[in-house]
């Protein structure tokens, strides 16, 4: 497969999962140190937007931004070390 072949097949942003039909978007991370990078400025954005939301009022803009950067994160998680965190936080 050369190149363009890839691109044209696997590069595209939005995707569909054959089984369920459910849409997903693909984010292209080059390695571990990007994931990371985007998870801690997502953390620190969803802090930035609760303390805002905090201090000013509670608009429906400003909890729908905040609901979707945490969807984001988490599906950035694998699996299996969301399900770890779920147990630790259980015995807290």
């Amino acid at each position: 497969m050369n190149p363009q072949e890839f691109k044209t097949r696997y590069l595209h942003t939005l995707q569909t999962d054959p089984k369920t039909k459910r849409h997903y978007i693909k984010l292209p991370i080059a390695d571990l140190s990007e994931l990371i990078y985007m998870q801690e400025s997502l953390l620190e954005n969803i802090l930035l937007l609760t303390k805002l939301e905090k201090r000013h009022y509670k608009s429906e803009q400003m909890q729908s931004a905040i609901y979707w950067l945490c969807k984001i994160l988490l599906v950035s998680y694998p699996n299996t070390e969301l399900d770890g965190l779920s147990e630790w936080l259980k015995t807290e």
